[in-house]
């Protein structure tokens, strides 16, 4: 990993209430140099502007960090933060690649981490660091999101659409993607080929509106068949009142409690060891376009919960 990619991890700031006693604890005071839980930051918005998207997702996870910051933490918590991946002018490519490495090498040593994005460029990086650190194990990957990212490269090379494109050519025979909230008139006709073609698990947002356990069983079918689940959530997936600071806010979106409901699934499945979820991340969070903060508050909160559950 290029030295100069990697950004020592900011101090962390925050509100505190002495007058409360010792339990009145908020995230800022829980992190600590080493821990099991992590958090490590990928400060990079090339993918979106490559696929033409609201530039802004490089400040991302500063963002997330602040947001995060003061919410409440419980009793005896602790995490650690890994610092940011920041890209050398347009090298995506070189990013990526240090964030995997990044990744690679930290992964063993935590139980989680959640990776703070970043556009979804961030994905193909978080799957190649969690590949290389665990190469034998089967890895399903569910990503919260209204686009199947599924998108060929171009000239201009991977993008912020291309990232589960890419993972698919690394390693064809064990590809295994679901994908849940896709807006249907966000997806083109080919994307939805492609991703039949591939066995892509998809659930449409109009599907979690009508019944919020849609995706169930293709939740639980994709944890009885892999070691590892990578959890991804495009904040996109969120209607546009809850998530207006995106690159592409929704028309419609999946609610809030829906989207923690699934998150909820998943936490439960690792709880009782029916897998392993080692790496999540939270990803296009655009500050210059989130009114109030709604977003990065967002995030943060779903951020919260992959941390301390």
């Amino acid at each position: 990993m290029s030295a100069q990619l990697l950004r020592q991890a900011p101090a962390w700031q925050g509100r505190s209430d002495p007058e409360d006693g010792p339990r009145a604890l908020r995230m800022h005071h829980c992190v600590q140099a080493q821990a099991a839980r992590a958090v490590a930051g990928f400060a990079c918005d090339i993918g979106v502007r490559r696929n033409h998207g609201r530039i802004g997702a490089a400040e991302g996870p500063t963002a997330l960090r602040r947001a995060l910051a003061n919410l409440a933490a419980p009793e005896n918590f602790a995490f650690c933060d890994l610092g940011d991946i920041v890209p050398n002018a347009d090298d995506l490519e070189a990013a990526q690649g240090a964030m995997a490495g990044l990744l690679a090498s930290s992964s063993p040593q935590h139980d989680r981490i959640v990776v703070l994005g970043g556009g979804h460029e961030t994905a193909l990086a978080s799957y190649c660091g969690l590949r290389d650190a665990f190469p034998t194990h089967r890895i399903g990957i569910l990503n919260l999101d209204a686009h199947l990212d599924l998108r060929a490269l171009s000239s201009a090379g991977g993008t912020s659409g291309t990232p589960f494109f890419q993972i698919q050519a690394l390693d064809p025979a064990r590809f295994d993607y679901v994908c849940l909230g896709v807006a249907r008139e966000s997806n083109t006709d080919g994307l939805i080929a492609r991703a039949q073609a591939w066995n892509v698990g998809v659930v449409t947002d109009e599907a979690l509106l009508a019944d919020a356990h849609a995706a169930d069983a293709l939740i639980d079918a994709l944890v009885a068949r892999n070691d590892l689940l990578y959890l991804t959530v495009c904040l996109d997936v969120l209607p546009t009142s809850q998530a207006p600071g995106v690159s592409a806010p929704a028309v419609r979106g999946v609610p809030l409690a829906t989207v923690e409901r699934i998150i909820g699934r998943v936490l439960g499945h690792a709880a009782r060891g029916r897998v392993a979820l080692k790496l999540c991340d939270i990803v296009e969070l655009s500050p210059p376009h989130d009114v109030g903060a709604i977003t990065a508050r967002t995030g943060a909160y779903l951020a919260r919960r992959l941390l301390t559950d």
